[in-house]
């Protein structure tokens, strides 16, 4: 079983494009000694793609998905996640992708997209969050595939915000004390999503559009007419530009039953301005308001740093194209586990100047098909190290 996992992960680590394409770059003498080390297990061949999915189709895929949080733990315990925290919580960023798409039918559980010219299109998505940091980091946490019933009784398809709901309360159970801040889209600008995060004693900072609430967009405009002195201003130099950021701020604004403030950044480059506004549950003041409207804005991480990254790079809808829902979300999940593994390994001081996750994925795969990994690394009396993340350039 080792071994199977590891070749999935590795498989994904490498940017090797396809299963068809795994069964040739593993047909190596040294990759089938390298990956017996690595994975501590000795065998005469490398298990094949095919052979891989049969196992992952007999597996428990939540098993895979129940080693991600163990990592950020892991790294919270080791006071390796400073970079995760956001006024003492850890930042984490919700978002829906799709993982597989077909004009043809598929499960009973999939989700179904009608067109206009009386085609459909099935679909698999799946709410992932993200625990995501101010050094770019998007470290996979929890997954909520988003499913119909198999039974086909249901009144409206599964969608983002049930399956948000879904997600809070294993959340709070995986992280009972850990403080958590969740960066929100304007999808989840609503009383009900606002609500459960209160319930579960979490924080979030949430886009806010005035096509959202539009009434109580109003509200914050005028009430921020009336409060002149919440207003800050920041000038400073960005890339060669020059950068004006103003942050406005009102406290307290009612919405059911709810206590909630509202932030606003304008930022002028070059003489265009771009404005963010949020609601949050935090306390705002002149000393935290600009780290919460930056926090609002760090959400995106989750598409740059997560979504883009693998579907461009680790080929994500490519690999999920399988008839078994149970062999699709598991190959997911060990995308997950090694796109992690490579984000750190690319800030780590193994690899300092390398920082290109592509450029890296090369990197592993030439060494695992050219150099001798010896299994004295592996051996269990071996004197423990410390591997750090690089420090920043100067």
């Amino acid at each position: 079983m080792g071994q199977v996992l590891n070749l999935g992960v590795l498989m994904f680590a490498c940017r090797i494009e396809s299963l068809r394409r795994l069964d040739l770059e593993t047909d190596d003498e040294r990759f089938l000694d390298n990956w017996c080390v690595f994975s501590r297990a000795r065998s005469e061949t490398v298990v094949c793609s095919k052979q891989m999915t049969n196992v992952l189709a007999a597996l428990d895929h939540e098993q895979i998905s129940a080693m991600r949080p163990d990592f950020l733990k892991t790294l919270i315990r080791r006071k390796q996640a400073a970079d995760l925290y956001l006024l003492g919580h850890v930042m984490m960023a919700g978002d829906a992708t799709g993982i597989f798409s077909s004009s043809r039918y598929h499960c009973p559980q999939c989700l179904t997209q009608n067109h206009q010219d009386g085609s459909k299109t099935s679909l698999h998505n799946v709410l992932e969050i993200k625990a995501v940091g101010w050094n770019g980091l998007a470290l996979s946490v929890l997954t909520e595939p988003l499913l119909n019933p198999d039974d086909g009784t249901y009144d409206k398809q599964d969608c983002e915000t049930k399956a948000f709901h879904r997600a809070l309360p294993n959340l709070k159970e995986l992280f009972p004390r850990e403080p958590i801040v969740h960066l929100l889209d304007s999808l989840y600008c609503q009383g009900p999503v606002f609500q459960a995060i209160a319930d579960c004693a979490q924080k979030f900072i949430c886009c806010f559009k005035r096509g959202s609430i539009p009434t109580l967009y109003d509200e914050a405009l005028e009430l921020r007419k009336l409060n002149p002195n919440n207003r800050i201003t920041r000038t400073f130099q960005r890339e060669g530009h020059r950068v004006n950021q103003v942050y406005t701020w009102v406290n307290a604004l009612e919405y059911q039953e709810l206590k909630l403030d509202f932030v606003m950044c304008e930022e002028t480059v070059d003489g265009k301005t771009t404005t963010f506004a949020f609601l949050t549950n935090f306390a705002v003041t002149e000393r935290n308001v600009e780290i919460i409207a930056k926090g609002g804005r760090l959400r995106w991480t989750i598409e740059n740093e997560g979504f883009n990254e693998q579907k461009t790079g680790y080929e994500l809808e490519h690999f999920c194209d399988c008839k078994n829902l149970d062999v699709m979300l598991a190959l997911y999940y060990l995308l997950q586990i090694a796109h992690l593994f490579m984000q750190l390994l690319a800030r780590s001081d193994l690899v300092e100047g390398v920082t290109h996750l592509t450029f890296l994925a090369h990197l592993l795969l030439e060494a695992l098909r050219n150099q001798h990994l010896s299994e004295d690394l592996f051996a269990p009396n071996l004197t423990r190290c410390q591997i750090r993340f690089a420090k920043t350039p100067t």
